[in-house]
């Protein structure tokens, strides 16, 4: 028996909560169709197997299996070379984040394949099927419980899918700790851990964002890449009819900084991600457009360094306060050290004396976390 095991690489850079419109809405969990899902009795039954005559169709069949959360599933393969292909058909499934490792087993031309799913798919099934409930270790029902809560506050308060994606956002980022001990390789309880003790690598962040995403109804995929070069997960979601990049581990500032939150990452284009991500894009939907991009989007995109001081000293009077914006200008500066003192000398310039702490994400040029103490 042959088992195989992803490795995700941990990166992680910074993070202000949003403030959204208070509306009044009535939760109610996304339905799954019953044919989707495994009823506990149907996990007792023999596996099931499927004649596959190409590498598509034992794809397709393993991926409709994965989704349905099968504990296991056989391939008869009836085409060349494909007994020695399994293993890369193993790791394209892995690749899709549902699963923490895959097992195989091969009698002649049957391959059985057992996931070891990750818990956020354990428990999102839970919270669609209740029934599968007591099937939790009881630390991920705790975890579920405490998921459920968070979402109804959340689509209680805010009323559209983009800010309740941005508040899920925040409140994995202000609540967890980037903690590299936990390794490189996907641990199977990663949500669990992130939900109860707040430290995580980035399939904990993922996932966990993921899980939420799903239950507030937001469509979304798991990202399986790389990042600055470091095997890598993250998010993509389908925001007001369009997809986007999502990358939270990479809006958690490392070492923590409480309270403190970047949007850097949130709303992305494949073009505007793609400057340190690399995945294969012709796996996942396409996310074409910047319009939904954070500092865009909020409309805190500015030319130049002295306009956003400007614009930073009318809004903002009389509290701490830090936010994400994006600079045209810096984004053509090669260095953080140079782009502080563009926004030094700015400021200087303009007589604003209360920068209290700027922090620029490398891989995405332009966007910057600028905190100020009035």
């Amino acid at each position: 028996m042959t088992r195989i095991l992803p490795v995700f690489g941990m990166i992680a850079a910074s993070l202000a909560m949003v403030s959204c419109v208070n509306r009044q809405y009535q939760f109610t969990p996304s339905p799954i169709p019953s044919s989707a899902v495994a009823s506990v009795d149907t996990l007792k039954q023999s596996v099931q197997c499927y004649t596959a005559h190409s590498r598509v169709q034992a794809i397709n069949f393993c991926q409709g299996q994965l989704n349905a959360v099968a504990p296991s599933f056989a391939i008869d393969v009836q085409y060349d070379k494909a007994v020695n292909e399994m293993g890369s058909i193993a790791q394209e499934l892995l690749d899709s984040g549902l699963a923490v490792a895959m097992e195989m087993e091969n009698t002649g031309n049957r391959i059985i394949f057992t996931p070891e799913y990750s818990d956020c798919v354990l428990m999102l099934r839970a919270h669609r099927q209740t029934v599968f409930f007591e099937t939790l270790p009881q630390d991920t029902q705790k975890a579920l419980r405490k998921a459920q809560q968070l979402v109804v506050e959340v689509c209680t308060r805010y009323g559209s899918e983009y800010e309740r994606a941005v508040a899920l956002h925040d409140y994995i980022a202000c609540n967890t700790r980037y903690e590299s001990r936990l390794g490189i390789a996907a641990q199977a309880n990663a949500t669990t851990k992130l939900l109860l003790e707040g430290i995580a690598v980035c399939d904990g962040y993922a996932h966990a964002y993921g899980l939420l995403l799903s239950m507030a109804g937001i469509d979304n995929r798991f990202v399986v890449g790389k990042g600055d070069d470091v095997e890598h997960i993250w998010n993509m979601a389908k925001l007001k009819g369009q997809w986007v990049h999502i990358d939270v581990t990479y809006d958690d500032p490392k070492p923590d900084k409480q309270g403190r939150v970047l949007h850097s990452y949130f709303g992305m284009s494949d073009s505007r991600i793609a400057s340190n991500h690399q995945w294969k894009r012709s796996d996942f939907p396409r996310a074409g457009s910047d319009a939904l991009y954070h500092p865009f989007y909020m409309g805190y995109r500015f030319s130049t360094a002295a306009e956003m001081l400007h614009w930073a000293a009318a809004q903002r009077v009389g509290y701490p306060w830090g936010i994400t914006v994006y600079v045209d200008e810096l984004s053509r500066v090669r260095s953080e050290s140079a782009a502080h003192a563009r926004l030094q000398d700015a400021a200087d310039s303009i007589g604003v004396d209360n920068l209290q702490a700027v922090a620029l994400d490398k891989g995405c040029r332009g966007a910057v976390y600028c905190s100020f103490n009035y």
